[in-house]
């Protein structure tokens, strides 16, 4: 896949979203007197996802005002969108400005049985068909409620709430029923951590049952107690340069817990990564670390090989107890979505025990000699392996595992390494400037992407910098352009 395709396609992917949003904002109208916390009470507590959306604080941050006269939009926006925005949107701009709808809380759900659907409260259900009349098609009424479709959506309503699915299995209305009955038994706005979590003041905020580790617990009121969740937060900086997602691991009651089987990297390991690395990612881990999940993901979505090759280098990695440091650059810029290991530089150290290296080690000279191919030793406890145009060196490096295709220097001075002090993990990211490894991006704007965790919390922070203005105005324009 060329560089420029995956640009379009990721575009596209970007546009499907604004396309779902705007459909969001399209029906999440006329919920004046609703709030988070009454919303959060139809929604039962055993479902998998609730993501809690301000649909009018993400717009404004987009760069699209509501007025009484209807949208107004920013000079970037403008020019590409105001030409196709229907009438209804003007409508329902004006109407929120005006104190007749709220768009401040849309709740986006992932149910138990992975049905999805998006409601949000109104105040005035005959107001809603109304300004709605060309958006939804309504059929009849069935078992006390209002029944229709948002395109091929069906809908569900009463007087007071608006239900949207993704699908249904029996009918719309029944799902809804069902729903309504769970959270009467026991809903989510009852587990106090995840309730504040969804309520906080936000561009959006998520709640996310960790799956991995609870999927084999039956949803009753006392296994929902016990679920482990991860909630996380997105907003901008102040600025408006940056979004920033914070995230945590927390019971159902609010109680922060740290990752088992982690600790914090030891930042000396950046010494060995050149200046100018595109990525670098650290994590410290202990024998104690579960890697269950990754096996399971692996037997889910890798199929027979990606199961087999787990099953290999699982008791190696159960072995870790330290740092595991990756970092890795392309060769040149525009290669850089090459599956081509030899368009790759990179160099990976691993904390395990000298028998765990010198077995891995003894291993690959033993597969190279198999192959005709005879490493040569490069230094005390080090060969090198000629493999992909490279001469990738293997073996013990102060303590670590260390494969290399650039060799071994530890007097580095990166820049990077203030990052890791004190984290459990850390990613970074950098293309500077972004049009010189992706075909079709914008001139002068770089791109980072951040991620650190520690003690059970993280953050992550994307940025364009050289881009013009606030970053979701910017990716806006560029998506409408």
């Amino acid at each position: 896949m060329t560089s420029r395709h995956s640009l379009q396609l990721t575009i596209m992917k970007i546009q499907n979203f604004s396309l779902f949003a705007l459909l969001a904002v399209m029906l999440g109208v006329m919920s004046s007197c609703s709030k988070k916390a009454e919303l959060l009470d139809t929604i039962p507590a055993n479902v998998t996802t609730v993501t809690t959306l301000n649909l009018r604080s993400l717009c404004e941050a987009s760069g699209i005002k509501f007025t009484e006269e209807g949208i107004k939009a920013s000079p970037e926006i403008e020019k590409n969108i105001a030409p196709t925005i229907p009438d209804v949107i003007n409508n329902l701009a004006e109407m929120d400005a005006k104190g007749v709808a709220d768009f401040s809380t849309i709740a986006l759900v992932l149910d138990k049985n992975n049905t999805a659907f998006m409601t949000f409260a109104i105040s005035d259900f005959e107001r809603f068909k109304l300004v709605m009349e060309d958006a939804i098609t309504w059929n009849a009424d069935n078992d006390g409620f209002h029944t229709g479709y948002a395109g091929n959506y069906p809908l569900v309503a009463n007087d007071s709430q608006i239900w949207i699915l993704s699908r249904h299995n029996k009918t719309a209305t029944q799902c809804v029923k069902d729903v309504l009955n769970a959270a009467k038994e026991m809903p989510i706005s009852k587990l106090d951590g995840i309730a504040q979590a969804l309520n906080r003041d936000n561009l959006a905020n998520t709640a996310m049952i960790n799956w991995l580790e609870q999927s084999d617990k039956k949803p009753d009121n006392q296994s929902i107690q016990e679920k482990m969740w991860n909630v996380a937060a997105i907003n901008t900086t102040t600025d408006g340069k940056s979004i920033v997602l914070n995230w945590e691991r927390m019971t159902s009651d609010g109680k922060i817990e740290k990752s088992k089987g982690m600790r914090n990297i030891n930042p000396a390991v950046l010494a060995y990564v050149p200046e100018g690395f595109n990525l670098t990612f650290g994590a410290g881990l202990t024998p104690d670390f579960d890697w269950t999940p990754f096996e399971t993901i692996a037997r889910l979505f890798g199929g027979f090989q990606a199961e087999a090759f787990m099953n290999v280098i699982t008791p190696y990695l159960e072995s870790i107890d330290g740092t595991l440091l990756i970092a890795a650059r392309p060769v040149t810029p525009n290669v850089i979505d090459s599956g081509d290991p030899s368009d790759w530089d990179f160099i990976l150290l691993v904390h395990m025990p000298q028998r765990k290296i010198n077995q891995l080690t003894a291993t690959v000279s033993s597969m190279m000699a198999t192959a005709g191919i005879t490493p040569k030793a490069v230094g005390e406890g080090l060969i090198a392996v000629p493999q992909y145009g490279k001469e990738i060196t293997i073996g013990n490096v102060d303590g670590y595992l260390g494969i290399s295709t650039i060799g071994f220097d530890n007097t580095r001075n990166n820049s990077l390494a203030p990052m890791f002090v004190n984290k459990e993990m850390s990613l970074n990211i950098i293309a500077d400037p972004l049009s010189d490894y992706i075909n079709g991006a914008p001139e002068g704007v770089a791109m980072e992407l951040a991620i650190e965790m520690s003690g059970g919390k993280g953050q992550a922070k994307f940025a364009l910098p050289g881009s013009n203005g606030p970053i979701l105005t910017y990716l806006l324009s560029i998506m409408l352009d």
